[in-house]
């Protein structure tokens, strides 16, 4: 993979994400509930012209639509209908908490339309370091880094 774009923030986070599913018109988010899910709502929110669902782990006949309501985007009826660009957010590739490579193989197979676009959306590099880069055909990655500190009066 080759690194095409750097950006700053998380207003430009959004951004690049929402360039790189402009064509879309159903986005599916698969990641580990809980830890997951919220950044599938904020990212559904960037895109919320869009039909968005969020897939817990790999289980697509648990897909949830993602639907914007007066308190943000939040999780709606069951939806496991195709989708033409998957997210694979990058706890799925967290060691004690993600899913086997299998079962993400598989759910690319059930959830993504023919000629549709698997994107990689996570933090720190997890991907590269789960070592999927070799295991899946991603069109597209979306890696940011975190830096922080903690400030006490």
């Amino acid at each position: 993979m080759e690194k095409v774009k750097e950006f700053r923030g998380i207003k430009e986070h959004l951004g690049v994400f929402r360039e790189a599913v402009k064509d879309a018109e159903r986005i599916g988010f698969a990641g580990v509930p809980g830890v997951c899910t919220p950044f599938a709502q904020l990212f559904a929110y960037a895109v919320r012209d869009k039909e968005n669902i969020f897939i817990p782990n790999t289980d697509f006949r648990k897909a949830r639509k993602l639907e914007l309501t007066e308190y943000g985007v939040e999780l709606g009826e069951v939806s496991p209908e195709k989708v033409d660009v998957l997210v694979l957010l990058g706890g799925l590739s967290m060691p004690g908490i993600g899913s086997d490579i299998k079962d993400v193989k598989k759910l690319v197979e059930d959830a993504l339309e023919d000629g549709g676009e698997l994107m990689g959306l996570c933090y720190m590099d997890m991907f590269a370091r789960a070592g999927w880069y070799e295991l899946l055909d991603f069109d597209c990655v979306i890696n940011a880094d975190i830096d922080g500190y903690v400030l006490r009066g």
